[in-house]
């Protein structure tokens, strides 16, 4: 029986180290989480914050639409001329 106990002791002894070791490894990356997350956070609240210029986009394409017609009459007309 004492040899008994004594295999659960050197059982013990090498098995309790590497679990400690795996959850100190796992605990590493679970604080990170929260870094990690308020980091996405602040890439998202950018890519919004870039959202409200897309008014002025349509507003641009408006605008260039517009000119590419004029410089098509003036191309028109040019032609007649020469």
């Amino acid at each position: 029986m004492a040899l008994w106990w004594l295999g659960n002791l050197i059982l013990a002894a090498a098995i309790i180290p590497v679990v400690v070791m795996l959850l100190i490894n796992l605990l590493k990356p679970v604080t990170n989480i929260g870094a990690e997350a308020d980091a996405i956070l602040e890439g998202g609240v950018t890519v919004a914050s870039q959202l409200d210029q897309l008014t002025h986009v349509v507003h641009t394409r408006d605008s260039i639409q517009q000119v590419r017609a004029g410089v098509a009459a003036y191309g028109v007309a040019l032609d007649k001329l020469l």
